[in-house]
């Protein structure tokens, strides 16, 4: 009964999926939509299929956009080794329908969803690479130690990933302080640093508004540390971004539904030891919004006997932007050896 029900539930996705054809060799660059429930979702698969080696970017958020990692570093580095997959979650990008489930096991169902459609589609000899970033770092995980959604995936990437909201947050107002007394002891934006620790020192990290301030200062922060470096390119979109209304309205809409709101009672740490795919811990030294700690909790936790860790000395929240080169040569050669 269970084959017939996989059966059947590849038949749906595949009816549900807008494109007549796609590409089985060479480059790809295939864009349809997926109905997941009542919600349809934006699919870009993009670069080598011959490679046979898929990677499914789970961007942040919530509200934000998978084509925002398609930059001009992506498309020439990642996109000729592998098959890159971007799409944008329920309530983001270009994503379209209003009356979708809201719940975080709707984003667990998208996520399966969308690596049954690919093995339909391109084969179910396709290796898959599922890497989270931020909130997607969030959904990854909690994707991952559901059922046996572990035989779907060849390995897990966390990119500077919320597996633990409530350890994020702390780890965040901690950061905030000591960097910040540091800054200011050796005499570096003193006016901007001391408002904030000043207010950290006065306030928790517990409750939403707690948890927005910090967020919006580990935004700051970021900014205000030398060391960290943006090549003046690794922005530049390859041309496909999030209509700019559908996006404005997505990423209004996600704040005003919290749909990360339950994230807060799931922490995924008491489920790390259900992990055991071949696991890529990737971390900007500097990232105040997901700290480095969140890394170490990873480490100590997960069950996977095939763990590598990779710190970027000039990066923050996001390395891909930071570090454009060394972060897609680590990603690729990594997927090469796994």
């Amino acid at each position: 009964m269970r084959i017939s029900y996989v059966i059947i539930l590849i038949g749906l996705l595949i009816a549900g999926c807008q494109k007549s054809s796609f590409t089985k060799n060479g480059q790809a660059n295939d864009q349809f939509f997926l109905k997941s429930g009542n919600i349809e979702l934006p699919i870009t698969v993009a670069g080598n299929v011959d490679a046979k080696k898929f990677l499914v970017i789970v961007h942040g958020g919530p509200g934000g956009n998978g084509l925002d990692y398609r930059d001009s570093y992506a498309m020439a580095l990642a996109e000729n080794k592998c098959a890159v997959v971007y799409w944008d979650q329920r309530f983001a990008g270009n994503s379209q329908g209003n009356n979708g489930a809201t719940d975080i096991s709707a984003f667990r169902q998208d996520i399966k969803n969308i690596l049954l459609l690919l093995k339909a589609q391109y084969g179910q000899d396709i290796q898959i690479y599922l890497m989270g970033h931020s909130w997607g770092g969030f959904l990854t995980p909690y994707f991952l130690v559901e059922g046996n959604n572990q035989s779907l995936v060849k390995g897990w990437i966390q990119v500077d990933g919320a597996h633990n909201y409530r350890m994020n947050d702390s780890l965040t107002r901690e950061m905030l302080i000591s960097t910040g007394k540091q800054e200011i002891a050796a005499g570096r934006r003193s006016s901007d640093w001391q408002p904030v620790v000043d207010w950290c020192m006065a306030n928790g990290f517990e409750g939403n508004d707690n948890a927005g301030q910090l967020n919006g200062y580990a935004h700051k922060a970021e900014e205000w540390i030398p060391a960290v470096t943006t090549p003046s390119n690794s922005t530049s979109s390859g041309g496909n971004n999030a209509a700019l209304l559908s996006h404005w309205i997505n990423e209004r809409a996600s704040g005003y539904l919290q749909l990360d709101g339950p994230a807060y009672t799931t922490p995924i740490s008491d489920q790390l030891h259900l992990l055991k795919l071949p696991t890529l811990l990737l971390w900007g030294q500097y990232d105040f919004v997901c700290p480095l700690g969140l890394s170490t909790d990873i480490e100590k936790h997960c069950a996977s006997t095939n763990l590598t860790k990779i710190i970027y000395e000039h990066s923050g929240h996001s390395p891909m932007v930071n570090e454009p080169v060394k972060f897609w040569e680590d990603v690729l050669a990594w997927m090469e050896r796994n």
